[in-house]
């Protein structure tokens, strides 16, 4: 026998209701449980987790009773970036605006020759978008420039082709300090560069840190008379697209579906921080 769905037997039974209620109750928190779980592990799996609970509550309504599932005790994972406050709820939310992050600790020459190597490596519009790093690469002693070309991605910020960053998209946190390094002043730079992209539909995305990207870099500059020269370079990308990292270039997870144990779960602030260690985990590879 046939029933229209508002008619079938089971819609009219209390207990069946009450039942369906709690499974309910249950795979909507199970969901919440493994969005939250998973939300570094990319788009594809934050969109199963919507559609499983769409299904659910789709169940509920056509039941017409919510019984024990009352609507604040179920609410939905966190649906859809806010594209208006890129960094909302992001460790990064508080930080500087762009080349405003990087603060040199006084008057000395040194340090504000470093700040504009980092605004040319790591903001620059041109360097950014364009992948042209005339700029800082014309900062740095000769000697030093064709290795630095041959190994630009660790150098620099590049964004892939066919994103684009957020307006006032770019967050900066972090410190220098002075030393000394083969009889030359050397400056120690320790800064975390937040990057938000514009997502082509943000009412997707199950978390703000789908579209926001980060990059750690702590790098030594000695002032020489010839340029700045790096070395005892290290640092790390957070929260990307990993074939993107593979081909040298930054982009967020919202543009790549994840792959079998790629994503770093834990807690955002210990990649947003230059208090510490620079982590070594790895789970691109």
């Amino acid at each position: 026998m046939q029933y229209d769905i508002d008619d079938h037997p089971d819609l009219k039974d209390a207990a069946w209701i009450r039942a369906a209620n709690k499974r309910a109750k249950r795979d909507i928190r199970r969901q919440r449980r493994k969005a939250r779980r998973r939300r570094h592990s990319g788009k594809v799996v934050s969109a199963i987790a919507l559609v499983v609970i769409g299904a659910v509550l789709f169940g509920l309504y056509k039941a017409g009773k919510f019984g024990e599932v009352s609507m604040p005790d179920v609410k939905l994972p966190y649906s859809g970036a806010n594209v208006e406050v890129p960094f909302a709820g992001t460790p990064a939310e508080q930080w500087p605006d762009g080349d405003k992050g990087i603060v040199v600790p006084d008057a000395n020459p040194a340090f504000e020759q470093v700040r504009q190597a980092l605004i040319a490596s790591r903001l620059d519009p041109v360097m950014l978008g364009e992948h042209k790093p005339d700029r800082f690469v014309a900062m740095l002693a000769p000697e030093v420039r064709e290795h630095v070309l041959k190994e630009i991605a660790g150098w620099t910020t590049r964004l892939k082709q066919g994103t684009k960053l957020l307006p006032n998209g770019i967050k900066v946190s972090g410190k220098m300090t002075l030393g000394e390094k083969d009889g030359y002043p050397a400056v120690t730079a320790d800064y975390v560069f937040a990057y938000a992209f514009e997502p082509p539909e943000p009412r997707k995305l199950l978390s703000q840190m789908e579209m926001v990207a980060a990059v750690r870099e702590k790098v030594t500059y000695s002032i020489t008379p010839e340029g700045l020269w790096p070395s005892d370079s290290t640092g790390f990308q957070y929260s990307i697209a990993c074939q993107a990292a593979r081909d040298g270039f930054l982009a967020p997870q919202f543009t790549e579906p994840p792959k079998h144990g790629e994503g770093v779960p834990g807690d955002d602030k210990k990649y947003f921080s230059v208090d510490g260690q620079i982590p070594t985990e790895n789970s691109c590879d």
